[in-house]
C-alpha cells in the first residue's frame, strides 16, 4: 500500500507560490474575501459576541492576532477559534464537497500569517496546499449514508484545513507534516448524530473549536513531538474511527494537477448550501416582476426537501434551524432585516411577521434528500428548482434555476465577489474600511511581505 500521509506531506511541504496557476492564487483572493467578509458580517450578533469574550478569557497578547471586527489582539489559538466561529455562524460560506473548510483554514491561516508575520505569498500557499490535502483526506474517508446518518461526519475532517494550512505557514518539513496529519487525526472530535439531529448553535462553534485545535497542533509539532506517523493508512488509524469505508485513491488523486479548490461553491446569501437556489430564484422574480410581500398568498417549490422544508409556526429553537429552512429564509429575504448580521438574530426567530410570511411556503413535487444532492454536486451538477409565486388577485409567475450564483457552475466574477463582501460587510465597515480591505486581499496580497500588519484592516 501507498504510504498516503507522506505523499501528502511531501505535496504540502514542496508546494511553492511559483508553481500554483494564476486562476488558482486569484481563486485563493477571492475565497479569502468571501471568507473575512461574512465574518466581518456576523461580528455584531449576540451569539458571536459572547465567542469573542470567550477568545478573550482564552489569552490576550501583543503579539497574538486580531479578531475580526473587533480589533482585540489575542493569542493565535483564540484569535482562530473567534474567527473560525464568526466565519460560520452567518451560513454564508463556501461549500466544497465535504463541508466548510475554509471557515476554519483562512481564520487559522490569516492568525498564524498575522502573528508569524508571514508573506502575502506564504498565507496564499499554504491556503491553497492545505486546502488541497484536507480535500483529498475528507473525500478518501466518506461513510455510507447508513453510517453518515448514525454520526454526522462534517465534524471529523474539518480540523484538517486549518492545521495543514497551519502548519505550511510555520514550515514543516515533510516529516513533521506527516506527524501533524496524524497529530490532528488524534485530535479530530468523534462523530455524533446529535450535532445533526439536534441543530442546535453549537453547530458554529465547532468551526472555532477545529480553527484553534488545528494551530495548536501545528505548534505542537513544531515544538519536536514524534509519535503520529502514517496515521491515514494504518489499520485503526483514521478512516477507522470516523467512517465504514475508506476510498483509497482518494487521497493523492490528481494531487499537483487539478485544484479542488476551483471546485467550491461560494454562498451568494446567509443560508443552507441548498437554499441558494430558491433565494436566487426569489430575489429575481421579485426583482423583476415588482412584488411586494403583503400581495403575495403562497410560494411553491418543487423539489421538495424534507429536511430544509421545515417550518416552525411557534417559533424556531435555533439559529441553524431557521438558516437551514427554506421558508424561514424567504420569509426574511421579504420582511426580514439587512443582509448581514441581524439575520441571524434571536429575535427573528419567533418573530410574527416572519412566521406568518414562512408558513405562505410550501414544498410540492418531487421529493429530494440532501444526500442525493450532494452526490450530484460532486459530479458537477445542481438540482433544478422551480418556484411559482402566486398572488392574491390570482396573478401567478413561474421560474426555474439549476446553478446559483456561486457555484462553480455559474461562478463569481471578481467583481461580484467584491460586491458581496460589500453587501456582508456594510453593517459593521465604513465605505473606505471596505476599500482598504479588498484593495489589500485583492489587489496587494502577494506583494505584503510581512502581515502583521493585518490588525489595521480587520478593526471596525
Amino acid at each position: 500500500m501507498k504510504k498516503y500521509t507522506q505523499i501528502l506531506a511531501d505535496y504540502l511541504a514542496d508546494l511553492k507560490y511559483e508553481n500554483i496557476p494564476a486562476e488558482v492564487i486569484e481563486r485563493a483572493k477571492m475565497v479569502t474575501l468571501h471568507t473575512v467578509g461574512v465574518a466581518l458580517g456576523a461580528a455584531k450578533a449576540k451569539t458571536v459576541r459572547e465567542a469573542i469574550e470567550v477568545a478573550k478569557v482564552m489569552g490576550e497578547s501583543e503579539r497574538g492576532a486580531t479578531i475580526f471586527g473587533d480589533g482585540s489582539k489575542v493569542s493565535v489559538t483564540s484569535a482562530a477559534f473567534a474567527n473560525g466561529m464568526m466565519s460560520d455562524f452567518l451560513d454564508w460560506e463556501d461549500c466544497s464537497w465535504t463541508g466548510h473548510p475554509c471557515s476554519g483554514a483562512v481564520p487559522a491561516g490569516l492568525a498564524v500569517a498575522e502573528a508569524y508575520g508571514k508573506s502575502g505569498k506564504d498565507y496564499l500557499t499554504s491556503f491553497v496546499g492545505g486546502f488541497e490535502v484536507y480535500q483529498r483526506i475528507a473525500m478518501a474517508v466518506q461513510p455510507t449514508p447508513e453510517r453518515f446518518d448514525a454520526g454526522w461526519g462534517l465534524y471529523c475532517w474539518q480540523i484538517f484545513a486549518p492545521t495543514a494550512v497551519s502548519g505550511k505557514l510555520l514550515n514543516l518539513s515533510a516529516d513533521k507534516l506527516n506527524q501533524l496529519i496524524g497529530t490532528a487525526a488524534g485530535m479530530c472530535p468523534v462523530a455524533t448524530e446529535q450535532i445533526n439531529a439536534t441543530n442546535t448553535d453549537f453547530y458554529h462553534y465547532t468551526y472555532g473549536l477545529t480553527a484553534k485545535m488545528g494551530v495548536e497542533c501545528s505548534l505542537i509539532v513544531d515544538k519536536g513531538i514524534t509519535t503520529l506517523r502514517d496515521a491515514l493508512e494504518e489499520y485503526g488509524g483514521y478512516w477507522f474511527g470516523v467512517s465504514d469505508q475508506c476510498d483509497w485513491d482518494w487521497f493523492d488523486k490528481e494531487l499537483g494537477s487539478h485544484y479542488y479548490l476551483m471546485d467550491m461553491l461560494l454562498k451568494n446569501w446567509p443560508a443552507n448550501m441548498w437554499i441558494q437556489a430558491p433565494l436566487d430564484l426569489l430575489h429575481r422574480m421579485v426583482t423583476a416582476n415588482g412584488i411586494k410581500a403583503d400581495d403575495i398568498e403562497s410560494i411553491e417549490m418543487s423539489p421538495f426537501i424534507p429536511n430544509r422544508s421545515e417550518n416552525w409556526p411557534e417559533g424556531y429553537p435555533s439559529t441553524v434551524r431557521a438558516q437551514f429552512s427554506i421558508p424561514f429564509c424567504l420569509a426574511m429575504y421579504l420582511r426580514g432585516p439587512q443582509l448581514g448580521w441581524e439575520w441571524a438574530e434571536e429575535k427573528y426567530l419567533k418573530d410574527p411577521v416572519i412566521l406568518e410570511m414562512a408558513n405562505r411556503f410550501k414544498g410540492v413535487g418531487r421529493v429530494e434528500r440532501v444526500s442525493s444532492q450532494f452526490d450530484r454536486f460532486r459530479e458537477g451538477g445542481y438540482p433544478t428548482y422551480e418556484m411559482k409565486i402566486t398572488l392574491k388577485d390570482g396573478t401567478a409567475y413561474e421560474d426555474s434555476i439549476q446553478f446559483p450564483k456561486g457555484h462553480p457552475q455559474n461562478p463569481y466574477t471578481r467583481e461580484e465577489c467584491i460586491e458581496n463582501f460589500r453587501v456582508a460587510t456594510a453593517t459593521i465597515f465604513t465605505a473606505e474600511q471596505c476599500d482598504k480591505l479588498v484593495d489589500l486581499i485583492m489587489n496587494r496580497l502577494e506583494d505584503v511581505e510581512d502581515l502583521s500588519i493585518l490588525g489595521e484592516y480587520l478593526k471596525a
